[in-house]
């Protein structure tokens, strides 16, 4: 059960990376700070005066800390904990292949529930 839990938060980091990427200017997320919601903007944070040519904005921001420069790298960087997780707490429900097929349809319904519904603006 945990896992599933775990499947249902990476859902929904994984609807905020899409919206955010796809339909940020109806999504819920547009009035919030562009600078790093907008990733026509936010792509600029990783680097010195957003001058990839200037280098890094801090070490690693570009790499090993790209998660602190934007929310599609932070919410990337929790959706993949998030599955991660759920592999490593894996307790069967059933057997794997009904769990596996359980799981698939929880993560899109939550997914499509989030990302069409929740963070969609009018």
């Amino acid at each position: 059960m945990v896992s599933a839990i775990f499947i249902v938060i990476a859902a929904i980091c994984n609807a905020v990376m899409d919206k955010v990427q796809s339909h940020y200017s109806k999504s819920i997320f547009k009035d919030l700070n562009s600078k790093w919601w907008n990733p026509k903007e936010s792509w600029k944070n990783k680097w010195k005066n957003g001058d990839p040519a200037q280098g890094e904005a801090f070490l690693g921001s570009s790499t090993v800390f790209i998660l602190f420069t934007d929310a599609w790298h932070f919410f990337q960087f929790l959706f993949l904990s998030f599955l991660f997780l759920a592999v490593v707490f894996y307790a069967p429900m059933v057997n794997w292949v009904v769990d596996f097929i359980v799981y698939h349809v929880v993560l899109g319904m939550v997914f499509e529930l989030f990302f069409a519904k929740i963070f969609a603006k009018e």
